[in-house]
């Protein structure tokens, strides 16, 4: 399996780069968050970015730092993926489980500045900018984010238009 994983602060394009990976460069998409989405649902409870980070810490306290980035590599070998980008990587504990388990796995960073991030924000998000960053703070605190970005191996920048967007992950998956 070959495997990258977007990490970035909230809005910063992750998203947008993974499904610009599966449309022009044949990755399959696993969306990391979508286990604590999954739990959430078991349990009849409301779905959207602050529940996801909730869930996230506590599967976390309770099944190992690690648990989000070992159900996500199950999900997608159990796909039968053979080009994968995984989707918001927030631990360190994240990043080596995915080098243990995936030799040539890379960790790419998007950068975005906090208003064009804060332009970006959908429904889901929190409405007043208060809430948007404060998400940004607890994934940062709790689950050691800032560590994450620290760890990446490539950094893309995403502060212009789609297009130089796209530009700078054809440049980066030329030199991969």
């Amino acid at each position: 399996m070959q495997a990258i994983a977007f990490t970035g602060l909230p809005r910063s394009g992750k998203d947008t780069a993974a499904d610009y990976l599966v449309k022009k460069h044949g990755f399959s998409k696993v969306v990391m968050s979508d286990e604590n989405g999954f739990e959430l649902k078991k349990h009849g409870l409301k779905d959207n970015k602050m529940g996801r980070s909730r869930m996230g810490k506590e599967l976390r306290e309770k099944f190992g730092l690690d648990v989000i980035a070992r159900r996500s590599f199950e999900r997608a070998k159990k796909s039968g993926f053979e080009r994968v980008v995984f989707v918001g990587v927030r631990g360190v504990e994240e990043v080596n489980f995915f080098k243990k388990e995936i030799p040539e796995f890379k960790l790419i960073k998007i950068e975005s500045v906090k208003g064009k991030r804060f332009e970006r924000k959908s429904k889901i998000d929190g409405q007043s900018k208060e809430q948007f960053f404060e998400r940004e703070v607890w994934e940062e605190e709790k689950f050691g984010l800032g560590k994450v970005l620290n760890e990446a191996n490539y950094t893309i920048e995403n502060n212009s238009t789609i297009a130089e967007f796209q530009k700078a992950i054809d440049e980066l998956m030329q030199n991969i």
